[in-house]
């Protein structure tokens, strides 16, 4: 084969591959501008000998040829190094090139031809120069470009030389085939470029791997992911050896889910990764089928959700942990309880459930403020899981209560294993908790209820708890108590009481009796405990003891206690105004009722309603009025001396903290609980409590009285220790304010 045809075979070659890849990928005009290009410039190099055509028109036609064959190489360069074509201006060079090169060629042809060739070899070594901008892929074409361009350049002087353009045409074979593999090269690595830039672009983890678990593919990203530098350290590995937690038969399986017929595509999916460190890494997988060389592969991206697992996982923890103490919450123990019942049920086995409420919880928020309070909380749930066993569940239930479940227990001996774990809790609650620099002691009412004999699932047997840690409260705190259904029968008649009550004073059913209290050693009767009673047609008599505690709880106690204070003054008026004189009504009044914003108005208002002066009313507190809302209560009592009403307190002994407290209120009386006066002519330890309480109420300005005084012998002891005001049923029982005067 000679030069021609081998420079045409170079020339066709590298034409089909540019136009091929046109084909392929629209987008790349600039290989239609080149293959075209290098077609008109081949015709016009090889036409004329190869046809035998000499005539001045076809001589002419092949020049313009070869003109828009160098135009097409100028205008592909500038596409593909992404010039602006100027379509219009190139236009207008061809509009001048194209005449001169005819005339050229028309006045001799060597010399057209020699225009030619130094026109294509400037094009070309543009064309070498702006290649030479480009990605370094392009480096070895704009190479060979710059050697076809010297070769053109010289061409003239060769075919003076030689007189022959067989050398030319060979060497341009040489360097055109070159070209041809140096564009091949170029576009596969400038395509693998765009691939890997695509993919390390996503910012996930890429991957292709076959059936059998091999990596066909992973970008930077992946190998950063399991703890490697480069993806090329992963090629050829298989995937299960280096970062899946899955094993391989579990992996194939995923694999052959993927690329099932009919499959979701893409799959999303998580796994958890093992990483060169022993970590796990949860990722999250979309994969989709492919084929590589007619393999079935597939390619997966894989995304890092560590981040949005530990989102997840802070969402599970509100929503299932208290955030004080790091027990479960209510919901969660309300899922666990039920889950405990289910097994206890299959298993015939007993579950507990004990509920443990915090005595005078109240008192720390109060005084020592809510960040202690928190802080208690805290060390109690932490004693509470070392006394639980490592199967129980643990809660806050809310507030100062927390809930212990125990299952799978021996139904004979479940009662005594509940018990003797709530005597545990009991115990170690009084050991007092570190609050430097305070060191607070507790105690603890617990509630236990077992199933299945207290009921079956969690509402129920939380009640039947809840029921028993009231029981334990009512029965002094500080204690446990199993619950009975003795304690359904008193929870459903608080419900009766309660829904009675709301109706109770526009029923009139209230009514007040009066106890009689009398100067010691005159037994002249000086003042009455105002007492209230209640009948309902429906539950008949129901002891201030049963009511009283249910209207606290309710709200309703303020509302009482105003009926009280204004049929109390109402009938202190009455007295007065009899001719014997007037008689001081003392009330007993609640904390609640004290702290209301209202009190003092009221008060003011139900004296000069009734007329009743304020000498003739009197007040009682207890020491828990006196300690809940102290500051507040402080300003109350002042401002009810102020008004001239004298404020005693009751029961006194019985509280928390009698001797600090008194110090701190202006109280004009002290009543003697009657534990202490039943039995003082019997007991010394009495005896010797009364003479303290008596000297110790003397010495803060204070009158003393006596309740409970059943005997003369009490009253003849009481008198000599110089108590000045005597109580009980030695004087008389609560009777109506009609008999006060018998």
């Amino acid at each position: 084969m000679d030069s021609t045809a081998l420079s045409l075979s170079a020339d066709l070659t590298l034409s089909s591959i540019l136009i091929v890849l046109w084909l392929v990928r629209r987008e790349d005009l600039y290989a239609l501008l080149w293959g075209g290009g290098q077609i008109l410039i081949s015709l016009a190099t090889l036409g004329g000998p190869v046809l035998a055509l000499h005539s001045p028109s076809v001589r002419g036609l092949l020049m313009l040829c070869m003109v828009l064959g160098i135009a097409g190489y100028g205008f592909g360069t500038r596409h593909f190094c992404g010039l602006p074509l100027h379509w219009r201006r190139g236009a207008l060079v061809l509009a001048v090139l194209t005449p001169a090169m005819l005339v050229l060629a028309t006045l001799s042809p060597a010399l057209g031809r020699n225009a030619a060739f130094l026109c294509l070899g400037g094009v070309l070594l543009w064309s070498a120069l702006q290649l030479r901008r480009c990605d370094r892929a392009y480096h070895l074409l704009a190479l060979l470009l710059l050697l076809r361009a010297m070769l053109n350049l010289s061409g003239p002087l060769l075919l003076w030389l030689n007189d022959s353009i067989a050398p030319i045409l060979a060497l341009g074979f040489l360097l055109k085939t070159a070209s041809s593999l140096g564009l091949i090269h170029a576009v596969l690595r400038e395509s693998q470029a765009l691939f890997r830039a695509t993919i390390d672009g996503q910012g996930n983890g890429f991957l292709i791997r076959n059936e059998a678990g091999e990596i066909l593919a992973a970008n930077d990203k992946f190998a950063q992911l399991i703890g490697r530098q480069h993806a090329q350290e992963l090629l050829g590995r298989n995937i299960n050896d280096i970062a899946s937690g899955r094993s391989a038969a579990k992996a194939h399986e995923w694999f052959l889910r993927v690329t099932a017929a009919g499959a979701q595509i893409p799959l999303i999916s998580e796994d958890e990764y093992i990483i060169r460190d022993g970590q796990r890494l949860p990722v999250e997988l979309i994969s989709s089928p492919c084929r590589i060389r007619g393999q079935l592969s597939v390619l997966t991206q894989i995304l890092d959700i560590s981040q949005r697992k530990q989102q997840e996982q802070a969402l599970v923890q509100a929503a299932n942990i208290d955030p004080v103490t790091g027990l479960f919450n209510r919901p969660a123990l309300q899922r666990h309880l039920q889950t405990a019942l289910i097994l206890s049920g299959q298993s015939a086995s007993a579950c507990s459930v004990l509920l443990i409420d915090l005595d005078h919880f109240r008192r720390i928020n109060d005084t020592l403020g809510h960040s202690v309070g928190d802080e208690l909380l805290r060390l109690v749930g932490q004693r509470l899981r070392k006394l639980a066993g490592s199967e129980d569940v643990l809660a806050r239930f809310g507030g100062d209560e927390f809930v212990i479940v125990s299952s799978q227990l021996d139904l004979a001996a479940a009662e005594e294993t509940a018990t003797r774990l709530a005597q545990r809790i009991l115990d170690d609650l009084r050991d007092p908790f570190e609050l430097p620099p305070f060191r607070v002691a507790m105690a603890a009412s617990i509630g236990i209820a077992l199933s299945p004999a207290h009921g079956t699932d969690p509402e129920n047997l939380l009640r039947a708890a809840d029921s028993g840690m009231y029981a334990a409260k009512d029965g002094g705190r500080g204690r446990l108590k199993v619950f009975e259904e003795a304690f359904n029968t008193l929870a459903r008649d608080a419900l009766l009481i309660d829904e009675a009550l709301q109706h109770a004073i526009a029923r009139n059913e209230f009514r007040l009796v009066y106890q009689p209290i009398v100067e010691a050693r005159s037994r002249k009767l000086s003042k009455v405990e105002a007492l209230i009673r209640w009948s309902t047609p429906r539950l008949g008599f129901v002891g201030p003891d049963r009511f009283i505690p249910i209207a606290e709880e309710s709200g309703l106690i303020v509302e009482i206690g105003c009926w009280v204070l204004q049929e109390a003054t109402r009938q202190a008026r009455s007295w007065a105004d009899e001719a014997a004189g007037p008689i001081c009504v003392s009330v007993n009044v609640s904390a609640a009722q004290l702290v209301d914003p209202d009190f003092l108005l009221l008060l003011r208002e139900f004296l000069a309603r009734s007329g009743a002066a304020p000498d003739e009313l009197e007040i009682e507190l207890t020491e828990r009025v006196l300690i809940d809302e102290a500051d507040t209560v402080i300003r109350v009592i002042d401002a009810v001396n102020a008004m001239g009403i004298g404020v005693s307190l009751d029961d006194f002994g019985t509280g928390y903290s009698s001797l600090s407290y008194l110090t701190r209120f202006h109280l004009q009386t002290l009543k003697i609980d009657r534990a202490f006066v039943n039995g003082i002519e019997r007991s010394e330890r009495n005896l010797a409590l009364v003479r303290a309480i008596i000297a110790m109420g003397h010495s803060l300005g204070m009158k003393i009285v006596a309740e409970g005084v059943e005997t003369e012998e009490q009253a003849r002891m009481l008198t000599e220790l110089g108590c000045e005001y005597l109580q009980g049923y030695l004087i008389s029982r609560p009777v109506p304010a009609a008999e006060i005067r018998r």
